[in-house]
């Protein structure tokens, strides 16, 4: 199953000729290119010659004010390629289709709609996703929206705070669509600060309209952080930076990311509490991640101790 996002960019004016979105599904070998005959090839999966009743699928009908649409496809996976363009009902009239847009493995989105942080290269992104298995932090996603979500609107009504430190990957706010470089900006992977819009509870047709809806990844470190912490990592003694490897590279650097994690947890949170009724004592937990720290560190040695005798021949005796 996989769930696809819609953005409208100019709604008002689309809306004038078109009122719904077709969606097709590739269903030919290889990757497609554009331009290509998109009546071959693909199956309709919303649109004019979908049956919904016995698809059991609707269509994506334009609603004013909202930019943003959802479609759920029971049957895509992270590997098909889908096409899109609008039609109306009524009359017939369709638009050219857009490119193929080929799904992504762990989104929830085949196509984020808010900017990346940093775009990596390939080599950069295994290494940052190695250091990820290695500590533990797995990117996570997470969804804020309506009621709940709006008593997260600073007053000064132009920032947003996040309940988990992340970063967007979908900004939507009262129906509308954010992905500017610079509005909003993301502060400390917890604030979103907007710059030229107002962000508090709008009206629309007489009715309350909250109008939040925000996708982030959660994270302990974000890609900057790892790929920071690995670019400034010394070579684990008594290798060089000529012997060591990126394997120790790695492991040197997941091993200062979790020992960071550990002093800041045991100066904040490592005493024990107790009152009346209640004892709050943190030591298994610490111990926990103690023993993980322990395990890394020897990995490490591991490493360090074959790449030091590498090369080593024979024992010169006197």
């Amino acid at each position: 199953m996989l769930n696809i996002t819609f953005t409208v960019a100019d709604l008002s004016a689309v809306m004038q000729i078109y009122d719904r979105i077709e969606i097709r599904r590739y269903t030919g070998t290889g990757i497609p290119s554009a331009p290509v005959d998109f009546t071959e090839g693909y199956t309709t999966i919303s649109g004019t010659d979908v049956i919904s009743s016995r698809n059991n699928v609707s269509d994506v009908e334009l609603v004013s004010p909202y930019t943003q649409y959802y479609f759920t496809d029971p049957d895509g996976d992270a590997n098909d390629w889908y096409i899109s363009r609008y039609y109306d009902d009524d009359t017939g009239s369709v638009s050219g289709w857009a490119d193929p847009i080929l799904g992504e493995p762990h989104d929830i989105y085949y196509n984020p709609l808010f900017r990346r942080e940093i775009e990596f290269g390939t080599a950069d992104q295994l290494v940052i996703d190695r250091i990820r298995l290695l500590i533990g932090d797995p990117v996570g996603l997470r969804r804020e929206y309506g009621e709940e979500a709006a008593s997260s609107i600073h007053p000064d009504n132009r920032t947003y705070e996040m309940d988990e430190k992340g970063w967007p990957a979908s900004v939507n706010m009262g129906g509308i669509q954010y992905n500017d470089a610079t509005d909003p900006s993301v502060n400390g992977y917890k604030f979103l600060r907007f710059q030229n819009a107002d962000i508090s509870i709008t009206t629309w047709s007489g009715c309350t309209e909250y109008g939040v809806d925000l996708w982030y990844y959660t994270f302990r470190h974000s890609d900057r952080e790892i790929m920071y912490a690995y670019d400034n990592c010394p070579p684990p003694p008594p290798l060089t930076t000529d012997t060591a490897t990126p394997e120790a590279y790695m492991l040197k650097t997941a091993y200062e990311l979790l020992y960071s994690e550990f002093w800041e947890d045991t100066g904040e949170d490592g005493a024990v509490i107790r009152d009346e009724g209640t004892l709050y004592d943190p030591s298994p937990g610490l111990d926990n991640r103690r023993q993980l720290l322990k395990a890394l560190k020897d990995r490490l040695d591991e490493v360090v101790q074959t790449l030091t005798l590498t090369g080593i021949e024979g024992v010169l005796i006197d």
